[in-house]
């Protein structure tokens, strides 16, 4: 196993290229003189809903800090335009309900002239065949390439959360990509490791023995929130963006 000096987690981004800009300025504020590897850690659901998709997603892919390694999870919206691209059954109505329509007009898919006048939705095919092609091929490698999981030390990575009935090396993609179940969010239970995810936006950072919650609902929010633990001092700061601050 690697051994980091600082590891850092980002929650829930959806399309906020600024946001996640400056979360990235004060990451590197935050490891400025700081010898040794870093780790980052994205939780996923990089897409949908925002201003900026795409260019968030060339954001990720251009931020290369010195003595960084970096880490993509999978998040439930990353897999669902993963399925739209197989040709899944119904994923572009699921995708669309989930805020896909965001993500194909910022690759510069005419999703609205796939619209008839009774709002029903054609050429399913088409769609997909013109969202292949004008996906960079980067970005199609970057979504090929998330990880459900990572695991560090005493802390547990992954998008939405786990199924404490199991243990973390039991546990169900779907479990880890959808989770809203109360016993997840309602356990005392301790898992060994600390489960860091996000998902489920709340309106502050959730603190609790077992687990943390990095998503604020940076769409909705203006906020993007992390983490930062130091390996030192096994202590654990957090991170915030506000879209109204620097």
């Amino acid at each position: 196993m690697n051994e980091y000096t600082q590891v850092f987690a980002v929650g829930d981004i959806h399309g906020c290229r600024e946001l996640l800009q400056k979360i990235h300025n004060k990451i590197l504020k935050a490891s400025k003189n700081v010898e040794g590897q870093k780790l980052l850690i994205y939780l996923g659901d990089y897409i949908d809903r925002g201003p900026d998709i795409k260019g968030t997603i060339q954001t990720l892919i251009d931020f290369q800090p010195e003595n960084f390694t970096k880490v993509f999870l999978l998040g439930n919206h990353e897999q669902m335009l993963l399925d739209f691209m197989a040709g899944k059954r119904n994923s572009l109505y699921i995708w669309l309900g989930n805020g896909g329509f965001e993500t194909l007009e910022s690759y510069g898919t005419d999703i609205a002239s796939h619209i008839d006048q009774s709002m029903e939705l054609q050429d399913n095919e088409q769609i997909r065949k013109q969202f292949t092609r004008l996906l960079p091929f980067s970005h199609k490698n970057f979504f090929n390439q998330l990880q459900l999981n990572y695991e560090w030390n005493n802390y547990f990575f992954v998008h939405a959360g786990i199924n404490p009935d199991f243990s973390l090396d039991k546990q169900e993609r779907e479990t880890m990509l959808w989770t809203r179940e109360h016993k997840f969010f309602d356990s005392k239970m301790t898992y060994h490791k600390i489960i860091v995810h996000g998902h489920t936006p709340a309106e502050k950072v959730e603190k609790l023995p077992c687990r943390i919650n990095l998503d604020t609902g940076a769409f909705y929010s203006g906020i993007l929130s992390g983490m930062m633990s130091d390996s030192k001092t096994e202590k654990i700061f957090y991170l915030s963006s506000n879209a109204s601050r620097t």
